[in-house]
């Protein structure tokens, strides 16, 4: 954990704080992702405030890591190669965001993700609901890379997930659940249309990329209630999905710190039960 402000201190202040940081200081984001999402999650982190730097090449990702105020890895589309320069980019960064794109739906990739978290400590493990399920060991299904389940994991086990591994854990899905290993929050709203487009859930990961840097816990849940305020927005003027991906960077790119402070509504506990939704 970052021993900042921790979950059970966030608010629409500590939000707006991480984005004013980010668009002030422009941190340098290194991403080793999917090709299918690369070029959104660039802009992704331009419209956040950052700096984006996309390399897959092993050969430079220890240098690039090492100069970068954070890392996005990506699963998406693993090979050798983008798996070397994974391993490299951990052991030399700081302020990681682990996405384990496709956890489960193959022998191999799932090898690979285990293999990467065991050499790393990432500040933030994002994935969908089957993915977080299968990664806290609970039954699970991944569909191709996406989540077969619609049903969000129990938060005792996101919460032993975070205590395993010294991450925060975030679920995503109809509502994103937020846990570390004592307390978690759930966040609602958002648009239907981003289930209607490729790399929303990678985009997520670049936002909490660009915002960590002052805090993971409030750098993580700021990009949360970011990317859900900007897809309501992008809805409002898209007349479907390839309108929508573009008014989506658009709304991202038009936010300002002071658009989060009325936003406490989105972040609640779990429901009495243990379940994130």
């Amino acid at each position: 954990m970052d021993g900042k402000i921790g979950l059970a201190d966030l608010s629409p202040r500590s939000w707006a704080d991480a984005l004013e940081r980010a668009r002030r200081l422009r941190p340098l984001v290194y991403t080793i992702t999917s090709f299918v999402s690369a070029s959104f999650q660039a802009d992704g982190t331009l419209a956040a405030g950052g700096s984006p730097v996309m390399s897959r090449c092993p050969l430079e990702a220890a240098e690039l890591a090492s100069s970068a105020d954070s890392i996005v890895i990506n699963t998406g589309t693993p090979d050798e190669s983008s798996l070397l320069a994974m391993n490299r980019a951990v052991k030399a960064g700081k302020n990681i965001v682990f996405d384990p794109v496709g956890y489960g739906a193959t022998a191999f990739r799932t090898a690979a993700v285990n293999s990467l978290l065991s050499a790393c400590h990432p500040s933030v493990i994002k994935g969908n609901y089957g993915e977080i399920r299968l990664l806290a060991g609970q039954a699970g299904e991944v569909r191709g890379v996406d989540s077969g389940s619609e049903t969000a994991p129990l938060v005792p086990a996101i919460q032993a997930l975070a205590g395993r591994t010294g991450a925060l854990i975030c679920a995503t899905g109809p509502v994103d659940v937020l846990a570390d290993g004592v307390s978690a929050i759930v966040f609602s709203g958002g648009s239907p249309l981003m289930a209607k487009i490729s790399g929303g859930g990678c985009l997520l990961g670049s936002l909490m990329g660009v915002l960590i840097s002052g805090g993971a816990a409030a750098g993580t849940s700021a990009a949360i209630v970011m990317l859900r305020l900007a897809s309501e927005r992008a809805e409002e003027r898209a007349a479907g999905p390839g309108s929508f991906r573009a008014a989506l960077l658009d709304e991202l790119a038009s936010l300002a710190p002071e658009d989060l402070m009325s936003q406490g509504w989105r972040m609640c506990a779990p429901p009495e039960g243990g379940k994130g939704a």
